[in-house]
């Protein structure tokens, strides 16, 4: 598919490895100019360097937008975007029992919540240029709900019904707003919770 997206704005949330590098670069690779995001400056730098050496357009802003002063850091660098992807989420497994409050509100604030924020923040200003991208990378644990990760599978349904909800209020303006459903696939933070798992059921 040959998508050009010469003079667009790309924002890709927890983009330093893993899906959200590959939409990085699959957006660069299009043309697009794109803002990697994630809470490591080296990390975030290291990104940075590898796209901009394939040729891409490239600029890195070290910023946690799971909180609200991460977000405000972030915008303050980037203060517009024609296309926003929230790809950041975090993932592990825990006996459905045994998860605590404290883990359902860090799964609630990260894979949620710093979402919402992102698009309360960036859509008004695509609204009002009548053009505008917005794709929240969500899972197939959000329908079947994992036994093992019961507070992910949970935050990722959520995802779904606020990509629908924000759809609806972005009605008629040229703006979209769509979740994508990512089945398995294998990254560096996958195969690590995989080799987790497996030592947890030998032991």
């Amino acid at each position: 598919m040959n998508i050009d997206l010469t003079g667009k704005t790309a924002l890709v949330t927890g983009s330093t490895q893993g899906i959200g590098y590959a939409i990085a670069e699959g957006l660069a690779g299009s043309g697009a100019r794109v803002a990697v995001n994630g809470r490591s400056a080296d990390r975030v730098a290291e990104a940075v360097a590898a796209l901009t050496k394939a040729g891409g357009d490239v600029v890195g802003i070290a910023a946690d937008v799971a909180t609200e002063g991460g977000v405000d850091q972030l915008v303050a660098e980037l203060p517009a975007v024609d296309i926003l992807v929230n790809n950041l989420g975090i993932f592990g497994a825990v006996p459905a029992r045994e998860i605590t409050d404290q883990q359902w509100r860090t799964y609630f604030e990260v894979n949620v919540l710093a979402a919402i924020r992102l698009i309360r923040t960036y859509l008004p200003g695509m609204v009002d240029k009548h053009w505008g991208r917005m794709i929240q990378i969500a899972s197939d644990s959000a329908i079947v709900i994992p036994e093992e990760m019961i507070h992910y599978g949970v935050s990722k349904t959520a995802l779904l019904a606020v990509s629908r909800g924000f759809a609806k209020d972005a009605a008629g303006t040229n703006v979209t707003v769509n979740s994508v459903i990512a089945g398995p696939t294998h990254t560096d933070g996958v195969e690590e919770l995989v080799y987790e798992m497996v030592d947890k059921s030998l032991s």
